[in-house]
């Protein structure tokens, strides 16, 4: 998936208004390329066989990826439109080894803070030797003004948020060291959206 030059050049220029004035309807209609876009544009070049995704929300990431004939799981607690799977990701059903990939995109800061290594050791369960963990995350500053700044917020109205046990955002020492603590090892971080939000891509 590549974004024309001149779709490049219009999402620079349009990011203040897609960032924090236009809610993603609007975005689109001026052909603007929504958050969440960005993110499918990052993510699925990445995927590798059998995807598991963890928090997805209304599960663009596999419906993309199955749309190539491919095969993956979207999983979630809340019971988001599109979803496949709404289960307890600390107690994740399905067997040992069984993904090759598996994702949290934007939502590690969203699983409540008890539960985040619980959630973690179950990704590391379910996911093949070798297997890849790619997880996409803005730092906490900037996800506080984003939340803040939004007329709209998909989170907040969607869904009950518990600020006291979910985060804005999470920094890189933090993602790098909660998930090296379950086992994986980090391969690669990468800035993607002018640098604003994270990529990183784990191994088992």
């Amino acid at each position: 998936m590549k974004k024309t030059v001149i779709q490049s050049i219009w999402d620079f220029i349009g990011f203040p208004l897609s960032a924090f004035l236009l809610d993603e309807p609007a975005q689109k209609k001026l052909g603007l390329t929504t958050l969440k876009e960005r993110r499918l544009f990052a993510v699925l070049p990445l995927l590798q066989g059998n995807v598991l995704d963890i928090g997805c929300g209304h599960n663009e990431l596999i419906k993309s990826y199955r749309a190539k004939g491919r095969q993956g799981v979207g999983a979630d607690v809340f019971p988001f439109e599109g979803v496949d799977k709404i289960v307890d990701t600390t107690k994740l059903p399905y067997a040992d080894k069984q993904f090759d990939t598996v994702t949290i995109i934007a939502a590690l800061n969203h699983i409540p803070l008890g539960k985040r290594i619980a959630v973690l050791n179950e990704a590391y369960r379910v996911l093949e030797n070798k297997g890849r963990l790619i997880v996409t995350m803005i730092n906490g500053t900037i996800g506080y003004l984003c939340h803040k700044l939004m007329w709209w917020d998909f989170d907040q109205g969607e869904r009950e948020v518990d600020w006291k046990e979910e985060n804005y955002g999470l920094s890189n020492k933090y993602v790098t060291e909660i998930i090296g603590k379950c086992g994986f090892r980090l391969i690669k971080r990468k800035r993607f959206v002018y640098g604003l939000n994270n990529l990183f891509i784990f191994e088992k």
